[in-house]
């Protein structure tokens, strides 16, 4: 993985919510305190003084280059990709609790509505159902609607590389202004381009082999084929030979990854986005992938929580281990914080000692405990601690963070500082670790001992964000 300084960046205004919270608090013991002064305190590393605004905020980095197999591991560490820029939501400090959720077709169980939308769609694309199987009066079957889109002969899925095309970015626009409510003249090729059609995946998987294509073809999903798809994919939707959807996706090793859906607001009626959800849960299974990831899950945007609607699994980002929705949903009411602790689990910093419980990261866990978020994060004990850490580290190994590359000292899904210390004492990093640094128009390997201190620092961050064995393998970018 190729990639630039991360970067930690606070925004006033939040898409999400489009800023109408009141209660924007991440734990409960934040929201008590009218002022949005926390038990956390304020100043550096702690929480207090930064909630007095609301805001959103990230942690992002440009990526240059990097594997499909790559990013599938990023994005069980609570991580998506918009373009070439990779980020992932502070959900201790910002506005809105951005939570990765995935399923598959076991955890599917569709809803009256959703039987409606599909019984409604093969009207439309197969107006003749006597040409589909017969259906016993007052039951469902959900196979009937990969029946009529391979029986149409007016509609079509189209799959291809994620390429501009002057087609995709007018239906783009179109959408754009009337779902969004986005300002015309701000709509342009190179920001749909960008946002849509860029990916930092190598040349091979961009362009795919032609089994991997023809496995997409509808009439092969359900033939065994020589090889999955793997890389960045436009699944267009044609009906009478006119672009009416475009479903932006990552096919990835262990499942395919919703980017962003674009429908026609003409076809509004067609409820094109539950039917693309629904056939790429069809797909994921009938191709051999796991789990189909639907993005980022906010339980209290209305934007974002009709992904619950698909059933699936929640991801705890300090442990990156998944829990069904069913078992955590009370944990996010009002858009809350959760970390799933077990009674009688140490804490060590931000994080619970999860290498002695056994538990695997991306696996799904079905016991757990408490929310242990309040525990983690709300006293005011937390920061001192880290603040102590920050200056022991620079104590002890020279190790500092200029403001340009600084991450917080405490923030969910980071390694704690506690833990990169235990790595320098005993060895794992260390003045002899070597890192490759991309500088004065080439590649670089420098010994971290041989690094300034502001040096150290982006190294040392860079791994409390991307994890240790990921570090080993990339090349840092300083500009």
């Amino acid at each position: 993985m190729i990639f630039s300084a991360p970067l930690y960046i606070k925004d006033r205004h939040c898409g999400y919510c489009n800023d109408t919270k009141s209660d924007y608090f991440a734990l409960e013991s934040q929201a008590k305190d009218s002022n949005g002064k926390s038990r956390g305190g304020s100043g550096d590393g702690g929480v207090g003084g930064e909630l007095s605004t609301k805001q959103s905020i990230m942690v992002g980095s440009s990526i240059t280059s990097m594997t499909c197999e790559n990013y599938d591991e990023l994005i069980n560490q609570g991580f998506r990709r918009s373009g070439t820029f990779l980020y992932k939501s502070d959900l201790l400090r910002t506005c809105c609790r951005l939570y990765t959720i995935r399923t598959n077709m076991s955890y599917f169980k569709p809803s009256k509505k959703q039987r409606k939308a599909i019984n409604r769609f093969i009207k439309e694309i197969c107006p003749d159902e006597s040409q589909l199987s017969p259906v016993v009066k007052n039951s469902f079957n959900l196979d009937r609607i990969l029946e009529a889109q391979l029986k149409s002969t007016t509609f079509k899925i189209k799959f291809e590389p994620s390429k501009f095309s002057k087609e995709k970015f007018q239906l783009y626009k179109k959408y754009q202004v009337a779902v969004h409510n986005d300002d015309p003249s701000e709509i342009t090729e190179r920001s749909f381009t960008r946002f849509l059609c860029d990916s930092p995946f190598t040349g091979d998987e961009k362009r795919g082999t032609y089994d991997q294509w023809q496995s997409l073809d509808i009439n092969n999903w359900t033939k065994e084929t020589n090889e999955k798809r793997i890389g960045p994919t436009h699944a267009c939707y044609y009906l009478h030979d006119k672009l009416i959807a475009i479903s932006v996706l990552d096919f990835l090793p262990s499942g395919i990854s919703s980017i962003y859906f674009i429908w026609d607001p003409d076809y509004a009626h067609l409820s094109l986005g539950t039917i693309s959800g629904i056939n790429e849960l069809q797909m994921s299974q009938s191709l051999g992938y796991d789990w189909y990831y639907l993005g980022y899950y906010v339980e209290d945007c209305v934007k974002m929580n009709y992904k619950a609607n698909f059933g699936g699994e929640i991801l705890d980002v300090c442990s990156e281990v998944y829990y069904p929705m069913e078992d955590v949903k009370p944990y996010l009411q009002n858009g809350r914080l959760f970390v799933i602790g077990t009674i009688g689990e140490t804490k060590q910093g931000s994080e619970l000692d999860y290498e002695a419980s056994g538990r695997t990261k991306g696996d799904t866990v079905t016991e757990l405990n408490y929310n242990a978020a309040e525990d983690i994060f709300g006293g005011v004990d937390v920061y001192r601690k880290a603040k102590d850490e920050a200056r022991q580290l620079l104590s002890d190994h020279d190790i500092g963070r200029s403001d340009e590359y600084k991450l917080p000292q405490v923030m969910p899904g980071l390694i704690p500082l506690s833990k990169i210390q235990q790595w320098l004492d005993v060895g794992i990093i260390g003045d002899e670790t070597s890192i490759k640094i991309d500088m004065f128009g080439g590649v670089h390997k420098f010994l971290l001992g041989n690094l300034n201190r502001e040096g150290r620092g982006f190294y040392i961050d860079c791994i409390r964000l991307f994890g240790l064995e990921k570090m080993k393998n990339s090349t840092m970018i300083l500009q």
